[in-house]
């Protein structure tokens, strides 16, 4: 497969999981806002939220003042934002355009029909649709073009396709962590009552995170902050885990570039390492934001060690 065509399949799916992240964190924002101990604090995750989208100072330049209607349109409709919900399916869609031959027609067709009903999103139904109308519908079209890539020849596509989705997931989960925990953790770590705030600021993060209901299978009754770090960075199985998504990284460079996996390959090795060697207790402290700033750095030099060896 060409270096170009294999670069848009690799773009495609990081637009795609890009799309899925910014729904969620408007879902975490706006159930946030409805819980009773921000009826003071009108911004509340809605600056969060802009933060980890890596888009607050862009917003502030040319929006103002934060509101949830103004961030919403932001997020979902701004065709100058290139991280909103539209201009990711937009780069989802163009770079699947450019890779069209190597794609299945359904895969294709629900690619191509999404981003059709995503010009369609104006203001008018963006109203009628309300944040959590938009967050499902954008979910929905997501998992449906990702249920598409099963179609796909059993060669380097999907390898691709999962690395793009690894790494965007595996960034996302380090920057959310990065700009949540230190507060989240300021008092500590001990477990919080099912109800309290502390409880619901922690359960506003799974949300974000996409996390929200694999919390609820594996764990019943008091909510434990060391348990819900295991979860988010060491599960072996959850799917928005980041050991999970690390080793994901990993297993798809190996398999779209054998014998040539160049530094990537052991970067994803390092962050591994550096997960499975994390004693929780200790990090759980004044070095979780140290921590999660490595974590951030090296998803970020992974994904441009990517580029430059196998799609620049």
């Amino acid at each position: 497969m060409l270096t170009r065509i294999a670069g848009n399949c690799f773009w495609m799916a990081r637009y795609l999981e890009r799309a899925e992240n910014n729904a969620r964190l408007l879902r975490m924002a706006e159930r946030h806002a409805c819980l009773p101990e921000t009826a003071e604090d009108p911004v509340g995750l809605w600056s969060t939220a802009l933060e980890v989208g890596g888009t607050l100072d862009d917003y502030e330049e040319r929006v103002g003042a934060i509101t949830p209607e103004a961030v919403t349109r932001f997020m979902v409709l701004d065709r100058s934002n290139s991280s909103s919900v539209v201009s990711c399916l937009r780069g989802a869609r163009d770079n699947a355009r450019t890779a069209r031959h190597l794609l299945p027609d359904v895969l294709w067709d629900t690619m191509n029909g999404t981003w059709i009903e995503a010009q369609a999103l104006d203001e008018a139904r963006l109203a009628d649709l309300a944040t959590e109308g938009v967050v499902s519908w954008t979910l929905a079209r997501c998992r449906m073009v990702d249920g598409c890539f099963g179609e796909l020849w059993r060669d380097t596509v999907p390898h691709v396709i999962d690395l793009g989705r690894s790494i965007e997931r595996a960034d996302f989960i380090a920057r959310i962590l990065a700009e949540m925990l230190p507060k989240l953790l300021a008092d500590g770590h001990g477990k919080t009552a099912i109800g309290s705030p502390e409880c619901r600021h922690w359960k506003s993060l799974l949300e974000g995170l996409g996390l929200h209901e694999s919390w609820r299978q594996v764990n019943a009754g008091v909510l434990d902050p060391l348990t819900v770090l295991h979860l988010i960075l060491l599960h072996p199985t959850a799917p928005h885990g980041m050991l999970v998504n690390v080793q994901a990284m990993a297993a798809a460079i190996s398999g779209f570039a054998p014998g040539r996996e160049g530094d990537a390959l052991k970067t994803a090795k390092q962050i591994e390492a550096r997960l499975i060697g994390t004693d929780l207790s200790v990090v759980a402290g004044p070095g979780m934001d140290g921590f999660c700033r490595q974590l951030t750095a090296l998803t970020n030099q992974l994904g441009a060690e990517v580029q430059r060896d196998h799609f620049g």
